[in-house]
């Protein structure tokens, strides 16, 4: 509450005047979280599948993974059709360093009213939450949703994509199409590794209409994710083929080479005091197990009284597909090696129920508090979930896992 009171008259959004130059406007966010989860020392939370260390086993509290800092400004041009957009995010990455990058930096231009062209860094298409997955302060939750948002390493494209807002009745709607490559480090059950996707190609429709707000989009892609572990298990796959012809049906299942990868997503969101609902759903199709094929949806719910927000949401994350582990061969050795490598892979699969109750306090604008209890089922016995640097104990875990997050939201 004093942190609070100290914030809110420091930091405002501001605006330069720059005569025939335009106009430059500066704004930004940040969050402060603080999260414990309590893994019995046995495994790290992780927010993001880009995010290796956390709360459990590497540091009891973890303060970096759900706390982020931004700086966003947007150029009006004299020209009245042109403008710049950057922004600058700092997020916990892959080697657990609090990094700045630039997430956003793009030219718009707007030849009518209703059509806007983007060339540069943009939002990448996934939801409800594609250009807000940073900003804290837009939703009733701590972070954006696992279920839609843990196993995506990223929230930019580079690229260009036309957006045209024409209202349809009472309906402000928005269609997007879009066109772009990528690029991340992640860190994953296979270790430190790069997603290289190419050739995005997505198509949007969005709309809002008073209190209600609806999505869907898709995309399509070729993905190639490179780990140092997954070079050697392909490697030593083919090598055992000759002696063991199934370890040649599995090459292709872990394979480095660019594949197929679509995404489709849809949400709907009602916002109109006291209440707060929202639902989103995902399928994704994957011709390697290194991206996977998923199925997950998330509902959740809040009811306001004044200032303070109680909510509650449901998340499930399933995995399709073929991930139990393979019969080991009784010879020849190579073989063995080979297939316990396999085994070892796919330890991980991110099936998972969570169930979330939380409290949302708008404090004293523009700050809000969070408290939040994430409770944890592991649908497999392969199964990893949010979870890194699993330890042996923790494989096949049936109990519940409890993470308890704290808060800060702010924004200018």
């Amino acid at each position: 509450m004093a942190l609070t009171s100290l914030l809110s008259p420091l930091v405002d959004a501001v605006e330069f005047d720059l005569g025939t130059g335009g106009n430059l406007a500066i704004n930004g966010y940040a969050t402060l979280a603080a999260t414990y989860a309590d893994t019995d020392h046995q495994a790290d939370f992780r927010p993001a599948q880009f995010q290796n260390f956390g709360s459990g086993l590497t540091r009891t509290w973890d303060f970096a993974n759900d706390s982020n800092v931004a700086l966003q400004g947007i150029w009006r041009t004299p020209w009245p059709t042109l403008r710049l957009v950057g922004q600058v995010v700092a997020v916990n990455d892959t080697y657990d360093h609090f990094t700045p990058r630039v997430d956003w930096a793009y030219f718009g231009w707007s030849p009518h009213v209703e059509v806007e062209g983007r060339i540069g860094r943009f939002p990448f298409p996934s939801g409800l939450q594609s250009e807000t997955r940073w900003v804290g302060s837009s939703r009733l939750e701590v972070r954006a949703p696992l279920a839609i948002y843990h196993a995506l390493p990223v929230s930019s494209l580079d690229g260009a994509d036309l957006n045209w807002r024409p209202m349809r009745g009472d309906w402000a709607m928005r269609v997007r199409a879009l066109y772009g490559s990528t690029q991340a480090d992640l860190a994953s059950r296979f270790g430190d590794g790069t997603a290289n996707i190419r050739d995005v190609i997505g198509l949007s429709l969005e709309g809002s209409n008073g209190p209600w707000r609806a999505y869907v989009g898709g995309f399509h892609s070729d993905i190639a994710a490179s780990y140092p572990s997954t070079l050697k298990l392909v490697a030593a796959l083919r090598a055992a083929s000759n002696a063991y012809p199934p370890a040649a049906a599995l090459v292709h299942d872990w394979s480095p080479d660019y594949d197929g990868y679509s995404q489709v997503d849809l949400g709907v969101e009602y916002i109109k005091a006291p209440w707060t609902l929202r639902a989103e759903a995902l399928a994704r199709f994957s011709d390697t197990r290194l991206v996977g094929n998923l199925r997950d949806a998330y509902l959740l719910a809040g009811y306001s009284f004044g200032t303070w927000t109680p909510f509650a949401s449901f998340n499930a994350l399933y995995t399709v597909g073929k991930f139990d582990p393979e019969p080991v061969p009784p010879a020849p050795p190579i073989a063995t090696a080979a297939i316990r490598a396999h085994n070892a892979a796919i330890a991980g699969v991110v099936d998972s129920r969570i169930a979330t109750l939380g409290l949302h306090w708008a404090a004293s604008a523009p700050i809000d508090v969070k408290l939040q209890w994430d409770r944890h089922w592991l649908v497999r016995n392969v199964d990893g979930g949010a979870f890194s640097n699993r330890q042996p104990g923790f494989v096949g875990r049936d109990k519940p896992i409890n993470v308890f997050t704290i808060a800060l939201d702010y924004a200018f």
